[in-house]
This record gives C-alpha cells, sequence and structure tokens, in this order.
C-alpha cells in the first residue's frame, strides 16, 4: 500500500509544539479577560501575565492586541475556499456553500466556547466592532473571488459579491443563534435551516406555495 501524507507527516518538533501550546495559552488568556473586563480595558501586559509568559513573549506571537481575536480566521478562509472549489458543480452555489459548510462545522463545535468569549469580546467595544466590519468586507471579497472561479469568471461581477454578502450574513446569522442556545444545540441545523429559508425567498413561487398550502 503506498504511503499517504497522512502516515508520513511527521509529528510537531519540542520546539513547534512548544509554539501552539504558548499561542493557544495567549489566546484563551486574551478572550477570557477581554470577555470579563471589555477588550478596551485589557492590556497586553495583562494577557501575558494571565498566561504566565513576558509581555515581550506575547510580541513574539502576535503584532497587536487585535490580532489575538483572529488567529484561526486566515486558516478557515483558505480551508472555506479550498473546499468549496472542489464542490460538483451540478450543485448551485448556495448548496455548494452549505455543504462546504457542513464539512467544517465540527471545527467550530470544538472551538465553541472561544467563539462565545469572541462573541462577548466584539460586543465590548466600538471600536473592535468596526475592525470586524472591515474585516467582513475584505471576507465578502474573497468568497466573491472564489464564486467567480466556480463560474469560470475572470473576475467577480456584482453577482458574484451580492452572493458573497448575502451568504456571509445568513451563515453569521446562524452561528450567533447557535452560540447564543444551549451547547446541546446543532449548529449544521442551524446552518441548514438559515440557507433552506433564504433558498424559498429566491425562489420564486415560494410565496405562492406557502399561501396555497
Amino acid at each position: 500500500m503506498p504511503k499517504t501524507l497522512a502516515t508520513t507527516a511527521a509529528p510537531p518538533s519540542r520546539r513547534q509544539a512548544h509554539k501552539m501550546r504558548t499561542e493557544r495559552l495567549l489566546q484563551k488568556a486574551a478572550l477570557e479577560l477581554f470577555a470579563k473586563q471589555g477588550y478596551d480595558d485589557t492590556t497586553t501586559e495583562a494577557i501575558a501575565e494571565r498566561a504566565g509568559v513576558s509581555p515581550r513573549t506575547f510580541f513574539r506571537y502576535f503584532a497587536t492586541k487585535e490580532s489575538v481575536l483572529f488567529v484561526g480566521e486566515y486558516d478557515w478562509f483558505v480551508s472555506f475556499t479550498a473546499d468549496f472549489a472542489k464542490q460538483p458543480l451540478e450543485l448551485s452555489d448556495v448548496d455548494a456553500m452549505v455543504k462546504t459548510l457542513l464539512t467544517l462545522t465540527p471545527g467550530h463545535e470544538k472551538r465553541r466556547r472561544a467563539l462565545v468569549l469572541y462573541e462577548k469580546a466584539v460586543a465590548s467595544s466600538p471600536t473592535l466592532r468596526g475592525g470586524v466590519h472591515d474585516r467582513q468586507q475584505n471576507d465578502i471579497a474573497t468568497l466573491a473571488e472564489s464564486v467567480a472561479k466556480r463560474r469560470g469568471l475572470s473576475k467577480p461581477d456584482e453577482s458574484c459579491f451580492l452572493l458573497g454578502a448575502v451568504f456571509l450574513l445568513t451563515y453569521r446569522r446562524a452561528l450567533t443563534a447557535w452560540l447564543a442556545g444551549p451547547a446541546s444545540a446543532d449548529l449544521a441545523a442551524r446552518i441548514t435551516g438559515n440557507f433552506e429559508l433564504l433558498k424559498g425567498l429566491l425562489d420564486p413561487a415560494g410565496p405562492a406555495r406557502r399561501r396555497n398550502a
């Protein structure tokens, strides 16, 4: 049997494992402090102290206090766009997006507590909410690029950007509702339900069917 990447990939070195552990400790400490006392009132020194490292160590891992919040977000979008591109072309763009999201839900479920703390941190700071809004505009552009590539376009048109915006809003609505509910809530069901509602609204025959039901 030929060896696969999964069987040949070397485990992280001791140094790499230490870096990963320190990064997780810093993010955990930051999220807890942001949620408890607010983003604006939390210093990098306080984060470092809670994580058990020096302030200098903090800046070896993160350029700014804000960047602690978004660690992993870039990797998530890379995974999403890669998986989205692999979806069968016979699927609609919306169905392909939903199918891709569902493959990534286990990762969110494992990080549920961190995501709850993230939401509290963002809610604590008007400045941070502005930064999140700017990032979301970049996310919409990334999604639009992905849709354009799937459609064989050289660059995204207005419909690609509109779909990216609607997709992100629908997904965020499902995620927010899931985080607000009990820990036992089903994220996949939330995502599927929200996008089924969206598809029903986009179907011209949908309202007529509902009136005649």
